[in-house]
């Protein structure tokens, strides 16, 4: 009795079939012509010339490549009528958006025969300027993803589109019909076909609720400016026109509210630029105040540690600095030692290039915002390196709206909830409250 085999190559040799077991004695599936390769030189002698013996060794290692590609035979078919647009092995390129609720940029998608094979940015983009990071890049894999659905599913079940709509129609006029109440939770829209599409369901269906929810929510922003300013919206920023920038805990060339744009402008600011003198040079200068090292700390010129806890406490020492040097009122806070030192060195270069300068803040606490602020206001940022008048529209969700959505669907208040585009139960913090009032 043979041993059991612990490795095998393959179904055919773990299963030991008739056909393989024959096949397995010969080193090449077809008889190779060696003797006729050979002909008379006496190889086996001995006595090869140099020249035989590399003809036989090339011809050795091309049998046994040949013989280990075993890929299937494809067949090319000529179009019968050519469509214009494409021409096989010429790539054409598309102008399109990506947006996924996190990441926005322009990009153009290059594709063969009709299939999307490659992203890359838009140079012809106003706001990215060509800019792409990794996730857009990979974004084309999810096409070719086996696992997608492939149509509509009921309960796990696939059922036809033209039943799903029926099915799901009649449910949303029954709940018109009534007066009930529709929800719709998505991530932020900023699609104008897709914004037009819920406005032609609202007004269909009447009682309709849209609540934009962002699973990295940037709502403190918009909630401190609109306590700061009366313009409850995040703004845009120019990190290009900025020769000194603060970072508290904003990883703003990876993935703080858009990153494409930042890193774009940034590198503008680092780029070496001098006369025929070779004099003048001009850097932007970069403090980086976070708790774990970031892309952006890593290319900090100053990078300071802090505790997450203490995020807030560099935001008003640095506020307290700055309102000294003004002569204004400071806000109590406690010392933070090593970190002081640096706050002090990046205050003094904030104020010697004040309405040239950008102090940004990850936190999505309002009253860390507001201080923000106040710091930008005092140096006379707004209107420079950040324009409240053109706003940042890709995020727009907003906590309060998803936890009353959330306490509304346990109390029965809501009848039909449409899901589109994030996944709750998953990124919310509360997700068993939504699970509860999602099965009802």
């Amino acid at each position: 009795m043979s041993k059991e085999l612990k490795y095998w190559r393959g179904i055919e040799e773990l299963e030991n079939t008739p056909e393989f077991a024959k096949l397995k004695e010969n080193e090449f599936a077809e008889q190779l012509p060696m003797d006729e390769f050979l002909g008379d030189s006496s190889l086996a002698e001995g006595k090869t010339p140099r020249r035989d013996f590399l003809k036989f060794l090339g011809f050795g290692v091309t049998a046994a490549t040949l013989a280990a590609c075993e890929a299937p035979v494809t067949k090319t078919i000529p179009y019968l009528f050519k469509p214009e647009e494409v021409t096989v092995g010429i790539a054409n390129y598309y102008a399109s958006t990506y947006f996924d609720g996190y990441d926005y940029c322009s990009v153009l998608v290059k594709t063969r025969e009709g299939r999307p094979i490659k992203v890359i940015g838009n140079d012809l983009s106003a706001v990215t300027l060509g800019g792409i990071n990794s996730r857009v890049q990979a974004s084309v894999l999810n096409l070719y993803d086996a696992e997608r659905l492939k149509g509509a599913v009921k309960n796990g079940a696939p059922i036809s589109w033209a039943s799903a709509d029926k099915e799901i129609g009649d449910k949303l006029a029954a709940i018109a019909g009534r007066k009930g109440k529709i929800a719709i939770l998505s991530s932020t829209i900023i699609s104008p076909s897709t914004t037009r599409a819920i406005d032609e369901f609202t007004a269909k269906y009447g009682n309709v609720e849209v609540v934009q929810y962002d699973s990295v929510s940037y709502a403190g922003i918009a909630t401190a400016n609109g306590l700061s300013f009366g313009k409850a919206v995040i703004p845009t920023y120019s990190f290009d026109k900025a020769e000194t920038i603060v970072g508290i805990g904003a990883d703003f060339l990876c993935s703080w509210l858009s990153p494409q744009e930042h890193a774009i402008q940034y590198a503008k600011g680092k780029k070496i630029e001098t006369g025929a003198d070779h004099k003048n040079i001009k850097l932007s200068r970069h403090f980086q105040f976070e708790s774990g090292m970031s892309l952006t700390g890593s290319n900090a010129d100053i990078r300071t540690m802090v505790k997450p806890s203490e995020i807030g406490i560099v935001a008003i020492n640095l506020y307290n600095e700055i309102a000294k040097s003004k002569g204004k009122a400071t806000l109590p806070t406690r010392k933070l030692d090593k970190a002081d030192i640096n706050i002090a060195k990046a205050a003094k270069e904030l104020l010697a290039s004040a309405g040239k300068s950008l102090v940004v803040a990850g936190s999505n606490n309002p009253d860390v915002q507001v201080i923000v602020n106040g710091i930008n206001d005092m140096l006379g940022n707004y209107g420079n390196t950040i324009n409240l008048d053109v706003a940042d529209k890709t995020k727009q969700g907003s906590e309060k709206a998803v936890t009353n959505l959330v306490t509304q669907m346990n109390a029965g208040a809501v009848e039909a909830v449409l899901v589109l585009g994030v996944n709750p139960v998953y990124t919310l913090p509360n997700a068993k409250d939504f699970s509860a009032g999602l099965k009802k």
